[in-house]
């Protein structure tokens, strides 16, 4: 009965959570108020105080929404990927691919993420989540590297997890038309050249 409460909070405070995240990836964490996510997210004031009494467990909220969403879409991937015989190619095509759609789709809540590395830097509150997000980012590469079979997959992971949010970040500061394409060739290049390394 609990899980089930849990579930229906979950899905209520969905829509004030892609708020939040939008209004993060276009003013930054200060633009975050109970108002504009009110009215970002068509409700009243109070139904968002009532989710959230203050500004920073709504901030805080909406940054785990992002690493749950994120990083489980990383961790499926990669699982997917294990339950037959691991292909290097398909893991780098279907991550470009996914990463390619939601930077045009939804920018705003990937802009929100280079956000909370921001605000992590400033204010310490924010570091156990960031921590928390990288680590489970790097994990997620870490299975698919282990299953491609690199002598170092948490070292190699480290890497390739440092790479890919650089590209992301180059994409959406100065978006490229041929992004996916150039993507996974240099993903794949970087991968190919950390598994000959045994």
């Amino acid at each position: 009965m609990t899980r089930e409460i849990e579930r229906k909070a979950s899905e209520r405070e969905r829509p004030l959570m892609e708020a939040t995240l939008r209004i993060v990836g276009r003013k930054g964490i200060d633009g975050v108020t109970h108002r504009a996510v009110a009215t970002e997210a068509g409700m009243s004031v109070g139904a968002v105080t009532h989710h959230f009494a203050t500004r920073d467990t709504l901030v805080d909220a909406a940054l785990r929404f992002a690493l749950t969403r994120e990083v489980g879409r990383l961790r499926a991937l990669a699982l997917s990927l294990q339950s037959k015989a691991f292909d290097t190619e398909a893991w780098i095509d279907s991550l470009v691919a996914w990463y390619s759609q939601e930077l045009k789709t939804q920018p705003e809540i990937h802009i929100a993420c280079y956000e909370a590395f921001l605000a992590s830097a400033r204010n310490e509150r924010h570091r156990p989540i960031v921590a928390e997000w990288f680590d489970t980012w790097r994990q997620s590469a870490e299975l698919a590297l282990r299953a491609a079979g690199s002598s170092d997959p948490r070292g190699h992971a480290a890497l390739f997890v440092s790479t890919l949010i650089g590209m992301l970040l180059q994409q959406l500061a100065v978006p490229r038309r041929s992004f996916r394409q150039e993507t996974r060739t240099e993903l794949l290049e970087l991968v190919n050249n950390l598994l000959a390394k045994r």
